[in-house]
């Protein structure tokens, strides 16, 4: 019996189905909170000198002594330099107490008008070492990068159950020991080994979910899985708004991780990946669970579709042994051994890419929106759902190759549009970023299905652990297009944005569809896709109806 055969027999999406799904919901509400947290955990608020003899414990951070003791010059000036005193002695703040002469600050007062406490803060990281809050941010993101392709690579090779077994427990120690971090250093490194905990669920869950659904309802749940990761996120403002000291915000982002301990007990095992590995035994068990959950017959064995004995065929009529090997496992290298194969890497990876450094580098360009830290991200958090069901109904309407590069393409356009809109319309730029915001969303949900669809079951999880290896590159990038590159011109970024949307957009058409299509379960039915020799859902179906064997 083969994946279409089983999922044909238990039912493509019932109440099994949707167990799962939910239970697969909770990691990327997780990750979504953990991987935008950094947004308020260090958080730079507005700030000043110190002024010895004039601040004290009570002192605002708005003083009227302050426009004579700082220097009113660029913003470096104003937070990172004090004039001199006139005499050190001098517990007086009159214009007549500071000298022309500045020095640096080693000391600082923070705005308290939104945050309480920030990393930025407690550790002092302003100035000479600003620099630093975003080497946190891109080294979570290397942490990311690293956990999406060595966990996705273990997970093809050991099942994505494992996952379950051994990460929520590092997961949960590293997320609570963020919480008691001394230092900048400890505060990295505990946020690393979370982004590596998120990441490897997040993608073990995606993988799981998305294998356990037939063609037909596997829009469904890619849908309430790319909805889960804006909640993380709405979740997360609301959070941090509640919770304006970082250590607390901190907690509140670790007590979740308690619910995923029971988690490899409760999930199943991947019914491809165990067809696939020939573990007959646990592929019965999982069958015969579904079945019972979705009120079907259960099964005795797999069925003569499942043996092998020398050359087997499939309802194509070409050939699908399996070496021993082959089966139990899989390689990084084997999706490059072919010229079609190699393209389709590289194509989905660029895909990857440009949909993560657009998607982040346009909340990070949409100061237009204004309002506060909390109502912006909240605003960009809730644009994204919008986005997700644009995708759903694009995709009811047509291909997911087609509406990839459409949604591509429209996000392109409008980034390239944006610099060239007068100032004095800034409800227009705000409108083109909204609906560029919108383009990429939907572009991003539909690559996650697209990946999942267009790579065979034995190198799935590491072909999506590339795709995201190389989003966490686009995302690493990000920050420096928009905010450097800003520097040099300000049409720049967005210029950037657009051009590579476009790009990807084009590159895209070169890819083949799969909308209708059973999912590949070995190289040469991957190879196969975008051929007359891979059957549609409803062709496979239909001669597969006389022939299915449940003993």
């Amino acid at each position: 019996m083969d994946l279409a055969k089983a999922l044909d027999h238990i039912g493509e999406y019932g109440r099994f189905q949707l167990w799962v799904q939910i239970l697969a919901c909770l990691p990327p509400i997780l990750n979504g909170a953990h991987q935008l947290a950094h947004v308020f955990l260090a958080a730079t608020p507005d700030h000043r000198c110190f002024i010895d003899g004039c601040d004290g414990n009570g002192t605002e951070f708005r003083e009227p002594w302050a426009s004579y003791a700082i220097p009113d010059g660029s913003a470096d000036e104003a937070q990172c330099y004090r004039y001199d005193r006139n005499g050190s002695a001098s517990q007086s703040c009159t214009p007549e107490d500071f000298l022309n002469t500045s020095q640096r600050c080693n000391r600082w007062l923070y705005s308290k008008a939104e945050f309480d406490s920030t990393i930025v803060t407690d550790f002092n990281l302003v100035c000479k070492d600003g620099w630093l809050v975003s080497t946190s941010q891109s080294l979570f993101m290397v942490g990311v990068m690293v956990a999406s392709v060595l966990f996705g690579h273990l997970s093809d090779r050991y099942g994505r159950r494992m996952c379950f077994l051994f990460i929520p427990p590092v997961f949960l120690l590293t997320s609570w020991a963020t919480v008691f971090t001394s230092n900048y250093v400890q505060f990295t490194l505990t946020r690393i080994l979370t982004a590596m905990g998120a990441t490897a669920l997040y993608q073990a869950s995606f993988v799981l979910a998305v294998e356990l659904v037939g063609p037909s309802r596997r829009l469904i749940s890619v849908l309430l899985f790319q909805l889960a990761f804006p909640l993380g996120e709405i979740l997360l403002a609301l959070a941090a708004y509640m919770l304006p000291d970082w250590r607390h915000l901190s907690m509140a982002l670790a007590a979740p991780t308690i619910l995923l301990l029971p988690y490899y007990w409760l999930l199943p095992e991947s019914l491809a990946w165990c067809l696939h590995h020939k573990k007959e035994a646990e592929a019965i068990a999982i069958i015969n669970r579904a079945a019972r959950w979705n009120n079907k017959a259960p099964i005795a064995n797999l069925g003569s579709g499942h043996a092998c004995n020398g050359s087997c065929t499939d309802s194509c009529g070409h050939n699908t042994t399996h070496t021993s090997s082959n089966s139990s496992s899989s390689s990084l290298v084997d999706l490059f051994r072919t010229a079609r194969l190699c393209f389709r890497t590289l194509n989905v990876s660029l895909n990857w890419l440009v949909n993560a450094m657009v998607y982040y580098g346009l909340s990070l360009s949409a100061d237009a929106l204004g309002g506060s830290t909390f109502h912006s991200f909240g605003l960009l958090s809730l644009i994204e759902i919008p986005g997700v069901f644009l995708a759903v109904i694009a995709l009811q309407c047509g291909g997911r190759r087609i509406m990839l590069s459409t949604f591509l393409l429209l996000a392109g356009l409008f980034c390239v549009i944006v610099p060239f809109i007068p100032e004095d319309l800034p409800w227009l730029s705000t409108t083109l970023v909204t609906i560029g915001k919108c383009s990429i969303t939907a572009s991003f949900a539909i690559i996650y299905l697209y990946s999942a669809e267009v790579f065979p079951t034995s190198h799935r999880n590491t072909a999506i652990g590339i795709g995201s290896m190389s989003a966490r590159i686009g995302t690493i990038a990000s920050p420096f297009i928009a905010y450097d590159l800003g520097k040099v011109h300000p049409i720049m970024p967005m210029i950037v944005f657009g051009v590579l949307s476009l790009v990807a957009g084009i590159l895209t058409l070169a890819l083949p569809e799969t909308k209708g299509l059973r999912l590949p379960e070995t190289m040469q039915e991957a190879e196969n896709l975008g051929t007359p020799y891979y059957l549609s859902t409803e062709e496979e179906r239909a001669s597969l109806i006389d022939h299915s064997s449940f003993d």
